[in-house]
């Protein structure tokens, strides 16, 4: 029972039968449950009310560019051409996470700090992409807010979801976001 669900879990990413991973190889041998667990919160997204497949392929892909999960990042990112996302909005979701890995250091730098004096000292990253993202304005700053989860940056998660609301988004699709990026986050544990 446990092979055919890990089957169908690699199916579900696009990954050959054979493939296998020492994480794999003792959930297998060790008859984990959790293996189940996982392809079942993972498979969850299909229904999602809050999030369509492309959006969730293209926030899959961010994470697993965040997570330098390079094996995540090409399935995901053939899940995202299934779904109709374009070149351009797969290099988007990978640029908003290249960007916001520097962003996350930087602001969560400022945060631990508390120091006015760094508060007022002028960033100079280079933001451009977030001013007229492919993806859309309110898409971005939904992976934004994915990845700055994933990443630990409290001031960026706060800051994201801010301007998500102000966007009209709803809570519900922040949480979505969130909850997709943590089961990205533990299934990049298992496959890699």
């Amino acid at each position: 029972m446990l092979a055919s669900t890990l089957n169908d879990l690699l199916a579900d990413l696009g990954l050959p039968e054979d493939y296998s991973t020492p994480s794999l190889e003792q959930l297998i041998q060790g008859d984990s449950k959790y293996l189940r667990d996982l392809r079942m919160n993972l498979k969850g997204f299909r229904r999602s009310k809050e999030l369509n497949a492309k959006e969730v392929a293209l926030i899959s892909l961010a994470i697993a560019n965040a997570l330098h999960n390079t094996v995540l990042e090409k399935a995901f990112t053939q899940q995202a051409r299934e779904s109709e996302a374009t070149e351009a909005e797969i290099a988007d979701a990978i640029a908003c996470s290249s960007l916001l890995s520097a962003n996350n250091v930087f602001y969560r730098f400022r945060h631990y700090m508390g120091k006015e004096s760094y508060e007022t000292m002028r960033a100079g990253l280079r933001m451009n992409i977030m001013m007229n993202p492919v993806l859309g304005k309110e898409f971005f700053e939904l992976v934004s807010l994915a990845v700055s989860a994933v990443n630990g940056c409290e001031a960026c998660v706060k800051s994201h979801e801010a301007s998500l609301l102000g966007l009209g988004s709803s809570e519900a699709r922040v949480f979505e976001s969130v909850r997709l990026s943590a089961v990205i986050a533990s299934l990049s544990r298992i496959v890699y």
